[in-house]
């Protein structure tokens, strides 16, 4: 957990409009339920995160992540993950903590920079976002063909059209069955 909170105070530590907004809120607690684990961080003296005692004492607010936010991340980005987090509490400090989460980045080429040089940091994030773009682009591609596969060559899933397109059909051939079976019976009765 402490790493957590290192690698949020160093972000915090690069923009000062950062540092200036949970100013304001110093002394407040924010607890983050995730799947798999909670924490609890209090907003200390400096404007900066550091582990909060669990004292009994309710959070000022309380962001819970499901589990699914990571998938969703991928899928859609922030947008989509933002609605896998539920919040409560404090109205000031949730919209200082969604601030913070939509607007705070991480400069990595520039950290990368110091240790390596500015042209192989750029290369490394370039070569990265191109990775990333290819992975996103494969996912793709393979979705459509196991989608292809279960609906052409291994009919196991219909397309929804076909499936409108079936229902209709089903729906005109009980109409047609009815209309039979009811000149079959104007017919006995004529007849008998």
């Amino acid at each position: 957990m402490n790493a957590i909170v290192k690698t949020l105070n160093y972000l915090l530590a690069q923009d000062s409009w950062a540092s200036d907004l949970l100013r304001k809120h110093i002394g407040k607690k924010v607890k983050f339920i995730l799947p798999i684990t909670q924490v609890s961080l209090l907003i200390n003296d400096q404007a900066e995160f550091s582990l909060a005692k669990e004292d009994g004492e309710d959070p000022n607010v309380t962001l819970t992540i499901s589990a699914d936010v990571l998938n969703a991340y991928i899928a859609g980005g922030k947008d989509a993950a933002a609605q896998h987090v539920k919040v409560s509490g404090d109205v000031d400090l949730a919209q200082a903590m969604s601030k913070l989460a939509s607007q705070l980045r991480w400069e990595f080429e520039e950290d990368l920079s110091k240790l390596v040089g500015d042209a192989l940091a750029h290369r490394i994030v370039q070569s990265a976002k191109k990775g990333r773009s290819f992975g996103e682009s494969a996912i793709k591609d393979f979705g459509a063909s196991v989608l292809e596969y279960l609906v052409h060559e291994k009919p196991t899933l219909v397309k929804a059209d076909e499936l409108v397109r079936y229902k209709e059909d089903l729906r005109r051939l009980r109409d047609d069955v009815d209309r039979i079976e009811k000149r079959i019976e104007r017919l006995l009765e004529k007849s008998s």
